[in-house]
């Protein structure tokens, strides 16, 4: 299995990854992002006469930007992909009234909301499984030592197509194969999934802006919670209720479109 390597070495194209790891049951992991749209169209267009189950998963983790959901179901509608939508067995806000929302250094929903329903759901596909996912080196630090191959769980090969991919590439991608833009980009919103961990405080009050029915489950979470604030900056409390008072300035979202769901 010489391909999991560290250092580019050992880059994978999609049939080698198939070929080598005897894959039967294949799932690419589509967040609604760039990186997961070009990752699942690379691999997908790379195996399209490729007799093997492929599909691709969205897990809703029931604090998903109100955009996702139909961006990644015209997707796949548009290029005949199989999708499956999973759920976790507790909503976020069920989890966050008793442990607050997630911080930083305190990411408690990704493995409940995220990964375990995936998880969950590829381990009961039919063996040899793969999972497609968008992940680059470039977006963390973290990842610098990630490689195209893994094994997770002992239960299914986890496959990085794009880990040595720079910003640029995906983009060049994008344009080269007229892939649509997700939307949550016109919003200036990076993130799909919307639980506060990563958001500034611009973020949220983007939401207030443009989703106010989204934006009342972080006021009404936060008079549950008295006292509890939503959003910290740099140390600094921001609570839900005090960016509610405020009258955004127009040029804050300006160029942005649909500002109601």
């Amino acid at each position: 299995m010489g391909y999991a390597t560290n250092n580019g070495d050992g880059y994978v194209k999609p049939k080698e990854f198939v070929k080598e790891y005897s894959i039967k049951s294949l799932v690419c992991c589509f967040s609604g992002g760039k990186d997961s749209l070009v990752a699942t169209h690379y691999v997908m267009n790379e195996l399209k006469d490729l007799q093997i189950h492929k599909e691709i998963l969205w897990v809703d983790t029931t604090i998903m930007l109100p955009i996702v959901e139909p961006f990644v179901r015209e997707v796949c509608k548009k290029f005949g992909w199989k999708l499956t939508i999973v759920y976790p067995e507790r909503t976020f806000l069920e989890i966050a009234k008793k442990k607050g929302l997630p911080r930083i250094h305190r990411r408690w929903c990704c493995d409940p909301l995220k990964m375990k329903p995936m998880f969950n759901y590829i381990k009961g596909l039919p063996p040899q499984r793969g999972a497609v996912t968008g992940l680059r080196r470039a977006e963390s630090t973290n990842r610098k030592d990630y490689p195209f191959v893994s094994y997770f769980k002992k239960s299914y090969w986890l496959y990085s197509p794009l880990i040595e991919w720079t910003r640029k590439q995906v983009e060049t991608y994008i344009r080269a194969n007229n892939l649509p833009n997700p939307p949550q980009y016109k919003f200036h919103l990076k993130e799909t999934c919307m639980c506060g961990a990563f958001a500034n405080q611009r973020e949220f009050e983007i939401l207030k802006a443009c989703f106010p029915d989204f934006w009342n489950q972080f006021v009404n979470l936060e008079k549950e919670l008295k006292g509890y604030a939503c959003f910290n900056f740099k140390g600094k409390p921001v609570y839900a209720k005090d960016l509610d008072k405020q009258t955004l300035l127009q040029d804050k979202i300006e160029g942005m479109e649909g500002k109601k769901q």
